[in-house]
């Protein structure tokens, strides 16, 4: 791998920032169209509109973002739009979120990415920090109370792996995946997560034409990707992991797409190429620290945003002449790599798998009809929202598998909305409001397809439990019941 730049005398090249720019957009959209149908094939056509209501609407709020400074500036407006190419931060921004996040918490962080990430210092080419990187931080830090009950999917990868610590061995790591189709699903990208994370194969490819068409340098999604699958590999193996855990690794979460769209960011990171090198690896060291030790389930966009903060320092350390000090140069990056990747795979080394229990069988099993089943241990309450004489709405809350067996504060009450038909004491639907449960275990109970099998039901109709998840079933089957209880009053 080289390490210099070509020296004089240089020539030009025909690429463009404009260009460079329409190739962004093109990938970004083939991510955007792989999402829509991922969501609208897998949670129905809602879950797809709402895909590309985000999109659509975090893409406007940068062009009036532009349009609004440009006047202010005394600058041409359609100019103003046409050479900030803020539409590109608002692309990644939604890409890298989920689809519970509200379209107003996204239009809100696409300003402030915009304005406070970019805007503020000069505009296109001066930011210190990766906009989309820091709009995504002000949502999970500002707006976590704002994301929507009506757009609900599984447990991500991410979130899942968090409860288990990160470490898995070989067996349990079997019957973790497999809910997500296995690896090879995993890399096709048919499972829940931020919404343009999923698709490895997709985004890799979308690497493969930015490098081929010179949008982007390789070296930063390649030591990027490589180091974070190094780095997880190594402590696999000294965890009893297996080799799978590299794999999973780059896979699951926002490594791909920010190794391809948010790394190579040319503006935020290092100049020279060695600076580049060892901003890449230091990402990488730093997505798997703070997925492993920190209570963010991934890690991407804090990496990123940290090495940022890094980029002048490093800029520094290989300031002189590129070709007297080649070797002074190579051996500071090898050195800082080797350093970084130490210290993830020592921190990595402490690492303690979490142990996460499937749930027993409930004390009362979710058998015989509603109306005769006894939930007194769920503590259910019941508040009636509207009642037109035909149909009433009741918000509910109940204990479940975790408050029920004393698990500590990482558990809360679930909760749902049930709307009954009073006319015929039937549940029209029921829909979840907050699961205070285990992730990745006991929402299978409360899933699409588990809590549309409530519709029709009177308290003289049975339920079924859903397997390794009695406990939620109940919970859930309590509301309900309390529910059609409080209608045929």
């Amino acid at each position: 791998m080289k390490l210099t730049f070509k020296p004089s005398p240089n020539y030009r090249s025909s690429q463009t920032t404009t260009g460079i720019m329409f190739d962004l957009t093109v990938c970004l959209l083939a991510v955007t169209v792989f999402s829509v149908l991922y969501y609208g094939v897998n949670y129905g056509a809602s879950y797809g509109l709402r895909v590309v209501i985000m999109m659509v609407s975090a893409v406007i709020t940068s062009l009036i973002v532009d349009a609004i400074w440009a006047k202010i500036q005394k600058v041409d407006i359609k100019e103003g739009i046409l050479s900030s190419y803020s539409w590109i931060t608002a692309m990644i921004l939604t890409l890298i979120i989920q689809i519970d996040v509200s379209p107003y918490a996204l239009c809100v962080a696409t300003v402030i990415a915009i304005v406070f990430g970019k805007l503020v210092f000069g505009g296109f080419g001066q930011n210190i920090f990766n906009p989309a990187a820091f709009g995504a931080a002000v949502i999970m830090s500002s707006f976590a109370a704002t994301k929507s009950a009506d757009f609900v999917t599984a447990a991500t990868p991410t979130t899942t792996a968090a409860a288990y610590g990160w470490i898995m061995n070989t067996e349990t790591f079997g019957s973790y995946v497999t809910q997500y189709g296995g690896l090879g699903k995993m890399l096709l990208g048919w499972y829940p997560s931020s919404l343009g994370s999923t698709s490895a194969i997709l985004i890799a490819l979308c690497g493969v034409y930015l490098v081929w068409r010179k949008d982007i340098d390789w070296r930063l999604p390649v030591c990027y990707i490589g180091s974070v699958f190094l780095i997880t590999t190594i402590i696999g193996l000294i965890k009893g992991a297996g080799l799978w855990y590299g794999v999973f690794n780059v896979l699951a979460g926002g490594v791909m797409l920010g190794g391809v769209f948010m790394v190579t960011d040319p503006v935020t990171n290092p100049v020279s190429i060695p600076g580049r090198i060892i901003f890449a690896v230091g990402c990488a060291a730093l997505t798997v620290i703070i997925r492993l030790k920190a209570n963010f389930p991934d890690g991407v966009l804090f990496s990123i945003l940290l090495m940022n903060m890094m980029t002048p320092a490093i800029d520094k350390m290989f300031d002189g002449n590129q070709i007297k000090n080649a070797a002074d140069f190579r051996n500071k990056t090898i050195i800082c790599s080797a350093l970084l990747a130490l210290v993830s795979i020592l921190v990595g080394s402490t690492v303690q798998a979490k142990e996460v229990t499937p749930e027993p069988a409930a004390p009362a099993a979710v058998e015989g009809s509603l109306g005769t089943i006894d939930f007194s241990a769920n503590n259910v309450e019941v508040t009636e929202v509207s009642n037109d004489g035909k149909t009433a709405v009741y918000s509910c809350s109940a204990d479940g598998f975790g408050l029920m067996n004393n698990m500590g504060a990482d558990y809360s009450r679930n909760e749902v909305t049930v709307t009954v038909d009073v006319a015929k004491g039937s549940v029209v639907s029921v829909a979840l409001d907050n699961f205070g449960d285990t992730a990745g275990i006991g929402d299978t109970a409360t899933s699409d397809d588990a809590l549309a099998g409530y519709a029709g039901k009177t308290l003289n109709d049975s339920v079924d439990t859903v397997a390794g998840a009695t406990f939620t079933s109940g919970s859930v089957a309590a509301m309900v019941q309390a529910a059609l209880e409080a209608a045929a009053k």
